[in-house]
């Protein structure tokens, strides 16, 4: 099983690493614009304010386990592909934003997300995805 081959310790490492990522490109760098975009606003009144940071556990969770998922994909991906350096885990990397360029791109088309709002999101996977596949292949 090519699963098998991966490091498991670069794969817990890079997941950690795109989660970071997120936190601060949709806090300190792109939170505001972001926020705008998606027409989010924070709640006014303490009871809703109180109840939206209850929730946010669950959703940096959530986040964390489909960092996980992305970065095994992305091991597995790497393995397929025999990547053993840091150009060609950067190559693979830009394979993988591909597929975010495209679904991001179609559902923002779709829901009439702006071009600007479309860059901060499938920005994030675009960094997130080149700098964890180069860890994944020269980490080997």
């Amino acid at each position: 099983m090519i699963l098998s081959h991966l490091n498991y310790l670069a794969v817990a490492v890079c997941t950690i690493i795109y989660f970071a990522i997120g936190a601060v490109w949709f806090s300190m760098l792109f939170g505001k614009p972001w926020m705008e975009g998606h027409g989010i606003t924070m709640p006014s009144d303490e009871e809703r304010n109180a109840a939206m940071k209850k929730e946010m556990p669950k959703y940096m969770l959530m986040s964390l386990m489909f960092s996980l998922i992305g970065v095994l994909a992305l091991g597995y991906m790497e393995t397929a592909m025999y990547t053993h350096d840091w150009m060609t885990g950067c190559k693979a990397g830009l394979l993988a934003s591909a597929f975010v360029i495209i679904v991001v791109g179609q559902s923002h088309m779709y829901t009439r997300k702006s071009f600007k709002v479309f860059m901060i999101d499938a920005g994030y996977h675009m960094v997130s995805l080149i700098i964890t596949a180069i860890i994944l292949s020269v980490w080997r």
